[in-house]
């Protein structure tokens, strides 16, 4: 069972939300919708704090050389990916229930976000989170390396 500041923190609508930017993103990037792996991937890394303070500043920077440059960042990143899974599934479910992704098999897709509610004053951690969601699906769309190549160099496994 989970305490509720962790379902709270991880809740299935902010994540879709997250999946969402990623997957518009990557649209706009590759061209076409993103292979639903990532979002497993993408999820735990732009919602993971140090993760998000050591992006590089701009795509244009190569993958592979800032992956093999951080290998601290990357050490837990297996373990974390299996820990946000239930979250990133959940999310996903939701975004698609919702409309806010759309899917394909093996790919998921930006749907429509109504407006933010007036009252919801985003804070800066949950704007870091978006702008490092958005970063990484366009890192990921721009990337010559196939899906499976991309996981390797990440560490993970599908």
């Amino acid at each position: 069972m989970l305490d509720s500041e962790t379902s709270t923190l991880f809740n299935p609508a902010f994540c879709a939300m997250v999946l969402n930017k990623a997957c518009a993103a990557f649209d706009v990037k590759a061209g076409e919708a993103m292979p639903v792996t990532f979002g497993f991937l993408i999820l735990p890394s732009a919602l993971h704090k140090p993760m998000r303070d050591g992006l590089p500043s701009t795509t244009a920077s190569s993958m592979w050389s800032w992956l093999r440059a951080n290998p601290v960042l990357l050490m837990d990143l297996a373990d974390r990916v299996r820990t946000f899974r239930p979250f990133t599934a959940a999310g996903i479910r939701y975004g698609l229930t919702r409309g806010v992704l759309t899917g394909s098999p093996g790919m998921i897709a930006a749907g429509n976000i109504g407006r933010r509610p007036r009252t919801l004053y985003p804070t800066d951690d949950w704007q870091a989170c978006v702008k490092a969601s958005e970063f990484l699906g366009r890192w990921f769309g721009g990337s010559d390396a196939d899906e499976a190549t991309t996981l390797a160099q990440w560490g993970v496994r599908p």
